[in-house]
């Protein structure tokens, strides 16, 4: 899809042949066991030695006692008697006086599995804990004890006793965790939290490892226009493993989200050249764009969109996925981000304090005077001009002269112009959907086009069939439909006569279908929808009014709320108050009641 020398897989080569081996084993070691059991051992090997230095003859009965009247006591084990003495030097001996002879025999107690006449209950019990459903332990012990009681009342004799809940809870804890992982969550999990995970091996070029991450940053902005507290920002970034330098970012009030992650993306892997005239003051220039070989993720839901798979591997990404919980295995994202808190937000009014206890009587939303834009300048700047071009605080390396030396050695693969705009698509919203008479329907809109029904037509032999369809959530006015059989897409437009998707985003879009079911009765069509879009329009003028002219001093709620609404971000709107009008039909729908913007969008999911 890409051009031919752009996306060369270089994996399409032929492998050598690698011999296999198993894997070494190495036995344990005294380190290895309790302190207890280490505090025993020592001190009989100290009883040993002692012994062994003063005995004359062999270690019998008659030589041992009056030895062991005279030996000191060491602290971990009490003086043996002259047996036991004697057993002990025996094992060590015959061991070649290793020390891993004297260590306790009842170590290896209580490791042996004991059946019991419940067994065929427990086996019952484990096949209904180890589903997708994931069930509690308790659930599962109690399913259990109720079959040992079924048991006991319909046979008459003996009475069965059904394990404690502490020793079921041990058995369950006891089988391997990887099986458990896979009935219960299922192989891709189980493999991301149990297959072995490689050390940071230094790369060896420029975008060779990309870690990628999310954070809400401690600092709330106002709006540029209305001045208002907007929220905490949620920042998205890219730091290339090899230079150390920040290759890309985005900026939002919403949730991290795909749609956060395909713009993060896109900033990184495109040219900088657009970024620099929004920022004419930065003195540097930002080299980092190219194709990413490797992206390193963790394991939020964002990271296991079907768009992000499809996208990475339609592009030649490769995708490295972490274990869940160890942020450490991304050690330089999560590195910048305290970087970012620490040099670059301290001197800034409204830092919000990650802990409670800094905050004393500093109020961020009082005092915050930062707006948006400012501080998008300031970060941009603060990017190039300063992090990139300082050392680091061992002073190891220069971000920025890494980079070039790196592009020197082995520059990275460039997009060209065609390149970049197939992956405005590539990196759009995956979905398969039906094509039937009428196009496609997505989120209770309709797409079709003359060049989709001939196809349908040409080839398709049933009624309907499913295809695979992009969609730029910034505007769903049209999307774009791959054709099998032609092996290329095709920008379907949506049937709006209305113009009621004109530059509307999905979560705008989400948003109406939200309250159009709330006050318009019947069925959900473009008219409908259309009065929604006008509500909100009026609803958004309302508060930006009365937001503009608000005391200074008063409360301010719903910034946030509108900031994600409006699509406030580091490439988009800049402020909640809309930039043009709404161009539809006034059509005046009945009022609805709300208290605050929060409750149009609490129940709305990222994408």
């Amino acid at each position: 899809m890409f051009n031919d020398g752009l996306f060369e897989d270089e994996f399409n080569q032929p492998l050598p042949k690698v011999e296999t081996k198993l894997p070494q084993n190495y036995a344990k070691d005294l380190q290895a066991l309790p302190e207890k059991i280490k505090t025993t051992t020592f001190a009989k090997l100290k009883y040993i030695q002692w012994l062994e230095a003063n005995i004359q003859g062999g270690w019998t009965q008659k030589n041992l006692e009056p030895l062991l009247k005279l030996m000191p006591e060491v602290e971990g084990e009490k003086k043996p008697s002259w047996r036991t003495a004697a057993r002990w030097y025996s094992a060590y001996t015959n061991a070649d006086k290793n020390i891993m002879a004297l260590i306790p025999s009842h170590q290896k107690k209580g490791n042996r599995e004991r059946d019991t006449a419940t067994d065929k209950f427990f086996e019952k019990a484990l096949e209904r804990y180890l589903v997708k459903e994931k069930p509690s332990v308790a659930s599962a012990y109690k399913y259990y004890a109720d079959l040992v009681i079924i048991e006991n009342d319909s046979v008459v004799g003996s009475v069965l006793k059904p394990l404690t809940y502490k020793a079921f809870k041990n058995r369950i804890d006891n089988l391997p965790q990887y099986e458990v992982m896979i009935a219960r969550y299922g192989k891709r999990l189980a493999d991301i939290a149990f297959n072995k995970v490689e050390g940071h091996t230094r790369p060896t070029r420029v975008l060779e490892k990309v870690e990628i991450d999310h954070t809400p940053l401690d600092l709330i902005l106002l709006d540029d226009e209305l001045h208002i507290p907007l929220g905490r920002p949620t920042l998205t970034m890219l730091v290339d493993v090899y230079s150390h330098c920040i290759v890309g970012y985005y900026f939002s009030f919403s949730e991290p989200s795909y749609d956060a992650v395909r713009r993060a993306m896109l900033n990184a892997m495109k040219p900088k050249s657009e970024v620099a005239k929004l920022y004419p003051d930065t003195i540097n220039e930002w080299k980092c764009a190219g194709k990413i070989e490797t992206l390193v993720v963790d394991n939020g839901a964002e990271f296991w969109s079907n768009s992000l798979e499809l996208a990475c591997e339609e592009i030649g990404i490769n995708t490295q996925y972490n274990p869940v919980a160890k942020p450490w295995l991304k050690p330089f994202v999560e590195r910048m981000f305290g970087t970012i808190n620490t040099e670059l937000l301290d001197p800034v009014p409204g830092k919000t304090f990650s802990n409670i206890l800094q905050k004393y009587e500093y109020n961020p939303k009082k005092d915050a005077i930062m707006r948006f834009t400012t501080f998008m300048q300031l970060f941009h700047k603060w990017v190039v001009d300063v992090y990139h071009q300082d050392a680091d605080s061992r002073f190891k390396y220069i971000p920025s002269q890494l980079w070039d030396q790196g592009f020197n050695t082995l520059p990275p693969t460039m997009l060209s112009d065609a390149d970049l705009q197939q992956l405005d698509v590539v990196l759009s919203i995956s979905k398969h959907r039906v094509l039937r008479k009428g196009g496609i329907r997505l989120e209770n809109l309709s797409y079709d086009s003359t060049e989709l029904a001939n196809y349908r037509k040409q080839f398709s032999h049933k009624v309907s069939q499913e295809v695979l369809i992009k969609l730029n959530p910034d505007d769903i006015s049209y999307i774009y439909v791959y054709l099998d059989k032609l092996e290329h897409y095709i920008k379907v437009p949506c049937i709006d006569p209305n113009g009621y998707t004109q530059n509307l985003s999905l979560n705008q879009h989400k948003i109406n279908i939200r309250i159009h079911r709330d006050f318009i009765s019947g069925s959900i069509d473009n008219v409908g929808l259309a009065k929604a879009r006008m509500f909100i329009h009026n609803k958004i003028q309302n508060e930006f009014e009365e937001l503009k002219n608000a005391p200074k001093n008063s409360k301010v709620k719903g910034g946030k709320a509108l900031a994600k609404h409006q699509n406030v971000s580091s490439d988009s709107q800049k402020s909640i108050a809309q930039s043009e009008p709404v161009e539809l039909k006034k059509v005046t729908p009945k009022e609805q009641v709300t208290d605050s913007w929060d409750d149009f969008i609490s129940d709305l999911d990222g994408f």
